[in-house]
């Protein structure tokens, strides 16, 4: 069986920990060109489009081109999903109140945020989202996603819905984004985590690929113990396998959309200093994969 490893090259994006430093809350917001780092590169001279972007795609292109075959880099976007009934219903009763006991319960008399589903406010952050997307692809050459993934869970399929989707439609693309259980938020016994079943996704989602072995239940849901950050930082390294392997590796732009702990979890599987997000946010990272056998 393969097993690969993953890290992302310095010197490429700004220090997203410094950036959200500055910003209320200390969570990053999309940053303009995504945080990539003003420089040159090797393949300038070979590239005729000057803009940031295109020129870092074409640098991507070029490390793939060299690297040994068993090397493969990627341009991965992580967005972080919009604003769910569960974080407004955090945000009204405070965090000790939400941890201690509205965590626990569906929802109450107003809202439900079992599996929670995006507010307006959501569905509007995730929009504008698109906008900032489409912009960036104009301006600064910002390479539209080759494959797309997401969570199961609906913030996120409404989140991938709202924001990627338009981007694809623009370019007369397809959207069929690939559901992937691995991709959930950490398990810590909160409903809003819970997820609903396989056939309600593929009901509801039918322009959704959903990824082979998907049960049909769902299963880390219920697990009477929180899933600790080693487990959760596993599941971030198999879901990060699963695509460096997809189709042969060929897709060398990949978007994802899941949430605020995954995202966490996995900058720290990548040994990058972690940092907070706020909703509907994108960042940006090369990654880079070696298999072994």
């Amino acid at each position: 069986m393969s097993k690969w490893t993953f890290s992302a090259p310095e010197g490429y994006f700004d220090d997203g920990v410094a950036l959200a430093a500055q910003l209320p809350g200390g969570k990053l917001t999309t940053r303009p060109l995504f945080a990539l780092t003003p420089r040159d590169y090797p393949s300038d001279a070979d590239t005729a489009d000057k803009r940031p972007w295109a020129r870092f795609t074409e640098h991507v292109k070029a490390l793939n081109r060299d690297s040994p075959d068993n090397v493969s880099y990627k341009i991965m976007f992580f967005t972080r999903h919009g604003q769910g009934y569960h974080n407004l219903k955090n945000e009204q009763v405070g965090d000790v109140a939400w941890e201690n006991h509205f965590s626990h319960l569906d929802g109450d008399e107003e809202t439900t945020w079992f599996d929670a589903f995006l507010t307006p406010l959501g569905v509007a952050q995730a929009t504008a989202l698109s906008e900032h997307w489409l912009a960036s692809i104009a301006t600064d050459g910002l390479p539209v996603p080759q494959a797309l993934y997401t969570s199961p869970l609906a913030r996120c399929l409404q989140t991938s819905l709202h924001f990627i989707k338009p981007v694809m439609d623009a370019h007369g693309l397809p959207y069929h984004p690939v559901v992937k259980e691995n991709l959930r938020e950490r398990w810590t016994k909160h409903t809003c985590d819970q997820r609903r079943p396989r056939a309600w996704i593929a009901e509801n989602w039918p322009m959704c690929v959903i990824e082979d072995g998907f049960r049909e239940d769902d299963l880390l849901g219920t697990l009477p113990d929180e899933e600790t950050a080693a487990e959760h930082e596993r599941r971030n390294l198999a879901a990060l396998a699963d695509v460096f392997e997809a189709d042969g590796g060929g897709a060398q732009v990949v978007a994802w959309t899941f949430h605020s702990l995954a995202m966490q979890a996995l900058l720290g599987c990548l040994g990058v200093p972690e940092f907070k997000v706020q909703p509907a946010t994108t960042i940006a990272l090369l990654v880079r994969g070696e298999k072994t056998e």
